[in-house]
């Protein structure tokens, strides 16, 4: 606790107190907590991902300093509030060092759950730092030019912009910033020509699946031999020993009962986990229920080669193995196996011009783990040769949809994405003075940074479904992360210890933070209703009666 004694002078009665200069520096006028708690607070809340009851016992642990949950709640809030104002007023030293750095590259990307606004932030890629994060209706072309206006009034004008394909920021960016170069992320340009050729063969696929209930059959079967999975000898499972047997012999040492109800229990495991067999890239890089039929397809034909692995009777040691055939027989042999095969085929057929695009456009290489999601190509390719390859592909496109070949609609889809992103795909090599600036060819960085911030908020609060979550969010939140980045905690922290931290909010006007809480908490009331008034039954009827005598009044 801070005690202040104020001195004055007897003589001169009209004269100000003396008052210490030191304490404005330790905790804000009014305040009940010094700036050095407002920091730790923030700290654990937005980088730590520590919540609210953790944060308090880490508190009374640490400092012997008892904070209520709702305080903690409320602190958290006002380091955001804090943070913001000495992002706005450190503007100048940042453009300072990033004119050193010979400009910057504007990567512009909004993230919204179901019913909540957009988020959309702006970073720069060279530095890794978020310059501008806003809350919008909608990603409209009217409220993304406003935020684009902001960036470049604070910012200056970019080196280049990055950004997805959505035409409202392709309108916007030319027209907020002229004659700058921009481009569309070449991963969300694949993506976006995968989902249109494959998502109507992998939906088909899905409800072959479900109609034939192959998925739940197999689980249950695994359930049912759940007991059986694990050797008590050994504590693994019972095909890890199946596996190293090589003669007759020593697989009729190892034929128990248990032993066979493990090797199928292994068996209708390996089918289900078929997602293995992605590339960690996701739909549409990633065929998950293609990879599905491929596997059933695999423990089929093991089966079926091997005489004798069709027992007649459904019981006894036995049972389980000619369970998993006739599951294995629906998706093979049975009534949709011809639709099965009919879909599979023309799946590969349209995967493999997705491969030929995929591979022109250099993004998500095949045949390697999720690296980067998309700015996997090794080296840089000259605009040229890459426009000479892309120009390749679409030619020879071309030819198979004008033949009506059976990959004629994947074709067509291919190159009506490339004439119509054309002129934002190349150029990547940039020249400023005696530098060479490479632009990344995708918005990974952005994504990357919107996908930790959706981790914070699911740490946090603990819920699946972000969108109250993104709603309530103070629009600055996603700046916090810049104290991930040692440049930037120099430059305007000069370090990121909570000691700096707090010396620089000690230097901020008490009053700005305030006004910016209240402007945020009017903003979230007028949006949505407290959760306390949310929950209260008689509202209806309470405000029923208001407008009952409202109406009566102002008839008149």
């Amino acid at each position: 606790m801070a005690v202040e004694r104020q001195g004055y002078c007897p003589l001169h009665p009209k004269l100000p107190p003396a008052r210490s200069g030191e304490l404005p520096l330790i905790v804000a006028p009014g305040a009940n907590y010094a700036y050095d708690v407002l920091a730790q607070v923030g700290l654990a809340a937005y980088l730590d991902c520590h919540q609210g009851e953790e944060i308090r016992a880490e508190m009374a642990c640490h400092h012997h300093l008892e904070i209520p949950s709702s305080t903690v709640s409320y602190l958290a809030r006002k380091f955001v509030a804090y943070f913001q104002i000495v992002h706005q007023e450190s503007i100048g030293l940042l453009r300072a060092r990033m004119h050193d750095r010979g400009g910057y590259i504007l990567h512009i990307d909004g993230t919204c759950e179901e019913a909540s606004r957009v988020l959309l932030i702006a970073m720069d890629s060279l530095s890794g730092q978020v310059l501008e994060s806003r809350k919008i209706g909608s990603e409209n072309e009217e409220e993304v030019r406003g935020v684009l206006k902001e960036v470049r009034r604070h910012w200056g004008l970019p080196m280049a912009t990055v950004h997805d394909l959505k035409r409202c920021l392709i309108t916007a960016v030319a027209e907020v910033f002229p004659g700058t170069p921009q481009f569309v992320c070449h991963y969300h340009l694949a993506a976006d020509v995968g989902k249109d050729i494959l998502s109507p063969h992998e939906d088909h696929l899905r409800r072959l699946f479900r109609r034939t209930k192959v998925r739940p059959k197999l689980r249950a079967l695994v359930r049912s031999l759940k007991v059986f999975a694990v050797s008590e000898d050994t504590g693994q499972h019972r095909v890890t020993a199946l596996l190293g047997l090589r003669s007759q012999k020593m697989f009729r040492d190892h034929c128990t009962p248990e032993a066979t109800k493990g090797a199928v229990h292994a068996l209708a495991s390996w089918v289900l986990a078929f997602s293995q067999d992605g590339e960690g890239y996701g739909f549409p890089f990633d065929m998950p229920y293609l990879n599905f039929y491929d596997r059933v397809l695999v423990v089929h034909q093991a089966l079926s080669q091997e005489r004798d692995l069709r027992p007649r009777r459904s019981r006894g040691p036995l049972g389980p193995l000619k369970r998993l055939g006739q599951i294995l027989d629906t998706v093979v042999e049975g009534e949709e196996a011809l639709e099965f095969r009919r879909i599979v085929r023309e799946t590969r057929k349209d995967l493999r011009v997705f491969h030929r695009f995929r591979a022109a456009l250099r993004v998500c290489p095949k045949g390697q783990r999720n690296r980067g999601r998309g700015e996997d190509a090794p080296g840089v390719l000259s605009a040229r040769r890459h426009k000479a390859i892309l120009e390749g592909l679409r030619a020879s496109l071309n030819r198979q949809a004008r033949r009506g070949s059976p990959s004629e609609r994947a074709s067509r889809i291919v190159v009506e994405h490339l004439d119509k992103y054309w002129p934002y795909l190349f150029g990547h090599v940039l020249r400023t003075g005696s530098k060479r600036v490479v632009v990344p060819r995708t918005n990974n960085v952005e994504e990357d940074l919107i996908g930790v911030v959706k981790c914070q908020c699911r740490r946090l609060h603990g819920r699946g479904h972000l969108s109250r979550d993104i709603e309530v969010m103070s629009p600055a939140v996603p700046l916090i992360l810049n104290l991930n980045n040692p440049e930037y905690c120099q430059t305007v922290y000069g370090g990121r210890e909570p000691e700096k931290i707090a010396e620089r909010f000690s230097l901020v006007d008490p009053q700005a933070p305030a006004r910016l809480l209240k402007v945020w908490k009017e903003e979230r009331i007028s949006r949505r209703l407290p959760r306390k008034l949310e929950r209260l039954k008689s509202l209806p009827r309470q405000v029923a009666r208001f407008l009952s005598v409202a109406v009566r009044e102002l008839a008149e």
